[in-house]
């Protein structure tokens, strides 16, 4: 399955009415990562009136996310942020808006442009990049069967694969899940049902 995401890291800063907002995105594989990156960024920025964010992780079914406005009222800040992530299709990721308040009071339009502005500008210093994930499967076969087994593998539209050679051949393939059916029973009719 194809899905998009961040490259690398990326950073914007804005200015409305005085209120500075300074944006850090990050390429994320586990909340634990997210939750660290957080926790530093408090750091970083304790003197900071608000540190808004929403991260994404996985696609379809297997999809979580959270964001959190901060202090800002409800659905001002983390939800613009989050809604950044469907306009660009984009997973795996997580984006922090920082905001050092400026004595003039934005309302809650105001600050909904304002956290979507900045989320934005961050995501486009950065690069969105396709990738693709797949379903692991471990073949396990007899070194006759390894070249059937490679055959059948050419036909298909494989992400990553590793062999080991020991007293068997141990492959490890990534798929997409919706092929993994047809691949499957290929190989057992390749095989004449030695590997199912």
């Amino acid at each position: 399955m194809k899905y998009k995401t961040l490259k690398k890291e990326s950073h914007a800063k804005f200015t409305e009415k005085g209120s500075k907002f300074i944006g850090h995105a990050y390429p994320i594989t586990t909340e634990t990562e997210a939750e660290n990156i957080l926790k530093d960024i408090r750091k970083t920025y304790y003197n900071a009136t608000h540190n808004c964010y929403a991260w994404r992780l996985g696609v379809g079914s297997h999809e979580h996310f959270r964001y959190s406005d901060d202090g800002e009222p409800s659905g001002t800040a983390g939800r613009p942020i989050f809604d950044t992530f469907n306009k660009h299709g984009i997973t795996d990721i997580l984006l922090v808006v920082t905001r050092y308040f400026g004595g003039t009071k934005l309302g809650t339009g105001g600050l909904v442009k304002a956290y979507a502005t900045c989320a934005e500008m961050t995501l486009q210093e950065g690069e969105i990049i396709t990738k693709e994930k797949g379903t692991l499967w471990q073949i396990t076969c007899s070194y006759e069967d390894h070249p059937l087994i490679l055959h059948v593998l050419r036909k298909y539209p494989i992400i990553s694969i590793n062999q080991t050679f020991k007293e068997t051949v141990s492959i490890i393939i990534e798929i997409d899940e919706k092929h993994l059916t047809s691949m499957r029973k290929d190989i057992q009719n390749a095989t004449l049902g030695r590997v199912m």
